[in-house]
C-alpha cells in the first residue's frame, strides 16, 4: 500500500510542468501540455499578461550579467546586443487557450489527504522508533560512563589510602629515629641512676625506724582504738607504780629485766623492721611485675599499630 502511494504521488510530481525562468525559442516553440489537477488548499497558475511580459523583456535587455545565460546562439550573431522583436500576441493566445479550469474530484482529493496521512505516521512512527532506539543506546553508555567513572573513583579512593598509609608510617619511622637519637645517651645514665637509687632504696629502709612518724594507719573505728590504747597506758602505768613502791632490790631486779627486755625488744624490732622491708621490697616486686604482665597482655591485644599510636602520637 505504501509503495502504491509513493507512486502516485511521484507520478502527479512528473506530471507537473517546469517553470522556466528565462524566454527561449523551446518554450514558446514546444506546445503546452494539459495542466495537472492542483492540490487541495493551493492555488492554480495563472499565466503572466502580454503587458508584464513586455516590460520584463524590456528591462532584462539592459543587464549585461543576463545576456550570456539567455541570449541564443543561433539567434544572435556576434556583436549584437538586442533580443529579437517576439509576437506576444501568439504567445497570449497559446496561453489562454491552455488555460483550463481544473474539474475537481473529490473522492481523489481525499485519498490523496488519506496517503499524506498514513505517510506522515508511517514518519511519524519511523522517527518515534528511531529516538526509542537512540535513548536506549544513549543509557547503555551512560551506564558504562558511571561505571567507568565509579571504578575509576575508587580507584583514586584506595591510591590516596595508600599514600596516606605510607606517609602515617614515615612519619612514625621519622619520629622514633628523632626519640632513638635522643635517648641513646640517657640510657647509659639511666643505669648508674638506677643503681644509686637502688642503694638509696635500701638505706632508708635499713633506717625507717629510726625516722620520725608523722602519720600512721588505724585500722577499724578509731575511737574504739584509742580506747583501748589509752586502758592499755593506764595498765602500763599501774604496773610501773607497782614496780617502784617495792624493795630496791626487786627493784633493781626489775630493772635488769627491763634492760633486758628493752634489748630484747630492740633486737627484735630491728629484726621486724628488716623483716618488713623485705616483705615491702618483695611485695613492690610481685607489683611491678604484675604490671608488666599486664601490660604486656594489652599489648598483645591491641597490636602493633595501636601502641604506636598510643606511645608516639602525632605532634
Amino acid at each position: 500500500m505504501l509503495q502504491g502511494s509513493s507512486t502516485r504521488v511521484n507520478t502527479k510530481l512528473r506530471s507537473r510542468p517546469l517553470q522556466s525562468n528565462s524566454l527561449t525559442n523551446e518554450s514558446i516553440a514546444a506546445p503546452s501540455s494539459p495542466k495537472p489537477k492542483p492540490r487541495v488548499g493551493t492555488p492554480p497558475r495563472r499565466s503572466m499578461a502580454p503587458q508584464a511580459l513586455a516590460s520584463t523583456m524590456m528591462s532584462h535587455e539592459s543587464e549585461p550579467s543576463l545576456l550570456g545565460k539567455s541570449i541564443l546562439q543561433s539567434t544572435f550573431s556576434d556583436g549584437h546586443c538586442f533580443r529579437p522583436d517576439f509576437d506576444i500576441s501568439v504567445i497570449k493566445g497559446k496561453v489562454t487557450e491552455n488555460v483550463v479550469e481544473p474539474e475537481r474530484n473529490p473522492e481523489n482529493d481525499k485519498r490523496l489527504i488519506e496517503m499524506q496521512t498514513f505517510l506522515l505516521a508511517y514518519l511519524t512512527a519511523k522517527m518515534e522508533s528511531n529516538t526509542a532506539k537512540l535513548k536506549a543506546e544513549a543509557e547503555v553508555r551512560i551506564l558504562q560512563e558511571m561505571e567507568e567513572e565509579e571504578a575509576l573513583h575508587n580507584e583514586v579512593q584506595e591510591k590516596k589510602r595508600q599514600y596516606l598509609l605510607m606517609e602515617k608510617e614515615r612519619l612514625v619511622n621519622e619520629i622514633l629515629d628523632l626519640q632513638i637519637a635522643a635517648l641513646t645517651p640517657v640510657a647509659e645514665a639511666a643505669k648508674t641512676f638506677t643503681k644509686d637509687y637502688t642503694s638509696f632504696a635500701t638505706a632508708v629502709d635499713t633506717t625507717r625506724h629510726e625516722l620520725p612518724v608523722k602519720n600512721f594507719y588505724i585500722d577499724g573505728d578509731r575511737r574504739e582504738f584509742l580506747d583501748k590504747a589509752e586502758a592499755c597506758l593506764k595498765e602500763s602505768e599501774k604496773l610501773l607504780v607497782e614496780c617502784t613502791e617495792g624493795d630496791h632490790k626487786d627493784s633493781s631486779t626489775s630493772l635488769e629485766c627491763l634492760r633486758d627486755m628493752k634489748m630484747t625488744s630492740e633486737d627484735i624490732s630491728q629484726q621486724l623492721s628488716g623483716a618488713f622491708s623485705e616483705l615491702q621490697e618483695l611485695s613492690s616486686l610481685v607489683c611491678r611485675h604484675t604490671i608488666h604482665v599486664q601490660q604486656a597482655m594489652e599489648e598483645e591485644q591491641l597490636g602493633t599499630a595501636r601502641n604506636l599510636e598510643l606511645y608516639c602520637p602525632k605532634q
